[in-house]
C-alpha cells in the first residue's frame, strides 16, 4: 500500500529523531575522499582494438574550426542558485533537500556565427557549397559524414543566424538548415568508499560480480570532457580516442565531469582503494566532445558518435545535453548511424526539472532520469527533467565517484560526488555493458528491451514520465 505523504513525513520526523538520538552506528556515513592518490608510473597500456579510419584519415573538405573562432554566450550554472524555490515533487519524503544538479546549461544556447547544413548528395553539387560560403564572405569550415553529409558553415562577420538561414535555405545543394547548438555536461567489494555509494543498495549489481562478469571485450565509449587516463581506478583500460573540441589527441579530463561518468562506469572493484564501478574490466573510450569549460557544439557531438560507432563501441554514453527540447535533426542522423553500426546510445534527460532535452529526446536514445536518496527513502530527484521520452530511471543524486588527480572544475581530485542525470546515465551504460558482455549475440536493440523491462516500478503503475518504465535494477537483468 501507498504510504501517504502526511504519514511519511511522521515516521521520516520520527527516524531523523532516533538517528540523531543513537550515535553514529546508523548515522549518515562519513565520506572518504582522499586529496592525494598515488600515480601510476607506467605508461597507459591500451587495450588491442581493430584498426579503424583515424579522424585525420576521413575525407574532410575542411579542417574543424578552432574554438576561439566559435562565437557563444553564457556559460555553466550550477541549477540549485537557479531553479531554487521550485517544490519538490509530491513522492518526496519530508526533509529531502530541493539540490541542484552539477554544471548544468540553464538555457538553450547556440554558436552564434555558426550553422549546420544537410547536403544533397553529389560530390560536385557540394563543392559548390564551399564555393557559395566563401563567395558570401564565410567559410565551410567542416565536413561529418554520418551516411548523410553535413557542413559546418562558418558565417561572414555581421550576419545573423537568421540571415544565414535564409541565404542557405535556397541553395541546390542544400536539403536542410540547422543551429550548431551549444551542449554541456548534464553530473560488496572491499574499496574504502563502497558504503558511500547508495545507488549500489537500489539497484542490485552483485549480479555483476559474483562471479564477476567479464566485460574486457566490451567498449563504452565516454562523449564527454575527456578521462583522465592516469588514475588509478582507470589506468590500464582507457581507449585515447580523439579530441573534437580542437582536432587534435588530447583527451586529458581537466574539467573532471568525464572522469567522474567514466569512473561511475567501470572503476576498478575489490582493489582496496576509493569506489567501485559497475563493470569492472570494461574498456573506456575516451572521445572529447566538450572542452575544458564543459561545452561542446553540435558538430562535435556529431563527429564524437560517428567515431566511437566506427571504433566498434557497443555502448555510447552521453551525459551531456541542452535544454533545447526541440530535436536535433543533425544529432538524429548521427544516432542512426551509430544505431545502424550496432550502437547502443544512452543519453541524460537533462537538468532543467522540464522536458527531456537533445539528445536525449531524439527517438534514437535511451534517455535516462535521475533519482536521489534521503535517508532510506529513494524518490524523483528534484532536478531531473522528465516526460514520455524517459524509458528508465537511475541514481543520479549524491553519487560518488572518481574525479581527476589534477586540479579540476568539481573541487575534488581523485575521488568526489557530484549529482545529475549524467551520473545516472552511466548507470544505464555500464548495465548495457554488461549484459552486451553477458549476450555476446544479443543486437543493441534486445539489450535496450531488456533495460526497460529489468525494472522496480516507481511512481505511477507502469511506464511514466519520471521514472519511465521503471529504476533500473541489475539483478533483474543479469538473470
Amino acid at each position: 500500500m501507498e504510504i501517504r505523504r502526511p504519514v511519511r513525513w511522521l515516521i521520516a520526523f520520527t527516524c531523523t529523531a532516533t538517528l540523531l538520538g543513537c550515535g553514529k552506528p546508523y548515522g549518515p556515513s562519513q565520506a572518504y575522499v582522499p586529496t592525494t592518490m598515488p600515480r601510476t608510473q607506467q605508461p597507459i597500456q591500451q587495450p588491442v582494438q581493430s584498426p579503424v579510419q583515424s579522424p585525420s584519415q576521413a575525407p574532410q573538405f575542411g579542417e574543424i574550426l578552432s574554438p576561439a573562432n566559435q562565437v557563444v554566450s553564457g556559460g555553466l550554472a550550477d541549477v540549485d542558485g537557479v531553479l531554487q524555490g521550485a517544490g519538490l515533487d509530491e513522492e518526496a519524503p519530508f526533509g529531502a533537500a530541493a539540490e541542484g544538479a552539477d554544471f548544468a546549461l540553464t538555457s538553450a544556447k547556440t554558436i552564434s556565427n555558426q550553422l549546420i547544413l544537410e547536403l544533397k548528395p553529389g560530390t560536385q553539387l557540394q563543392n559548390t557549397v564551399r564555393g557559395f560560403a566563401t563567395a558570401s564572405g564565410g567559410q565551410m569550415v567542416q565536413t561529418i559524414n554520418v551516411g548523410k553529409q553535413f557542413a559546418v558553415i562558418q558565417l561572414p562577420a555581421g550576419m545573423s543566424l537568421e540571415e544565414g538561414k535564409r541565404l542557405y535555405a535556397d541553395h541546390p545543394a542544400v536539403s536542410s538548415v540547422g543551429e550548431n547548438r551549444v551542449y554541456g555536461v548534464a553530473l560488496t567489494p572491499n574499496d574504502p568508499s563502497f558504503d558511500d555509494q547508495w545507488a549500489y543498495d537500489k539497484i542490485k549489481p552483485e549480479a555483476a560480480w559474483n562471479p564477476q562478469i567479464d566485460a574486457s571485450k566490451v567498449t563504452v565509449a565516454v562523449l564527454d570532457t575527456g578521462i583522465d587516463y592516469t588514475h588509478p581506478e582507470l589506468d590500464g583500460r582507457v581507449i585515447k580516442g580523439y579530441n573534437f573540441v580542437d582536432n587534435s589527441l588530447d583527451v586529458m579530463d581537466r574539467f573532471g565531469h568525464g572522469t567522474h561518468v567514466a569512473g561511475i562506469i567501470g572503476a576498478k572493484g575489490n582493489n582496496g582503494i576509493g569506489v567501485a564501478g559497475l563493470a569492472w574490466n570494461v574498456n573506456l573510450l575516451a572521445v572529447k566532445v566538450l572542452g575544458d569549460n564543459g561545452q561542446g557544439s553540435t558538430a562535435a557531438v556529431m563527429n564524437g558518435i560517428r567515431y566511437a560507432a566506427d571504433m566498434g563501441a557497443k555502448v555510447i554514453n552521453m551525459s551531456l545535453g541542452s535544454p533545447d527540447t526541440a530535436i536535433d535533426p543533425a544529432l538524429t542522423q548521427a544516432i542512426a548511424y551509430a544505431t545502424s553500426k550496432g550502437s547502443l546510445v544512452i543519453a541524460a534527460a537533462g537538468n532543467n526539472r522540464g522536458g527531456v532535452g537533445s539528445p536525449a529526446n531524439d527517438p534514437g536514445a535511451l534517455a535516462v532520469s535521475s533519482t536521489s536518496k534521503f535517508l532510506f527513502w529513494e524518490y524523483f530527484s528534484w532536478f531531473s527533467n522528465r516526460g514520455a521520452k524517459v524509458e528508465v530511471s537511475a541514481p543520479g543524486g549524491g553519487i560518488w565517484s572518481t574525479v581527476p588527480m589534477n586540479p579540476n572544475q568539481t573541487g575534488a581530485t581523485g575521488y568526489g560526488k557530484l549529482s545529475g542525470t549524467s551520473m545516472a546515465c552511466p548507470m544505464v551504460a555500464a548495465e548495457a555493458a554488461l549484459l552486451f558482455a553477458k549476450y555476446p549475440s544479443w543486437t543493441n536493440q534486445m539489450v535496450r528491451a531488456r533495460i526497460q523491462s529489468a525494472v522496480d516500478d516507481k511512481g505511477a503503475s507502469g511506464r511514466d514520465g519520471k521514472y519511465g518504465f521503471g529504476r533500473i535494477n541489475l539483478a533483474k537483468a543479469l538473470l
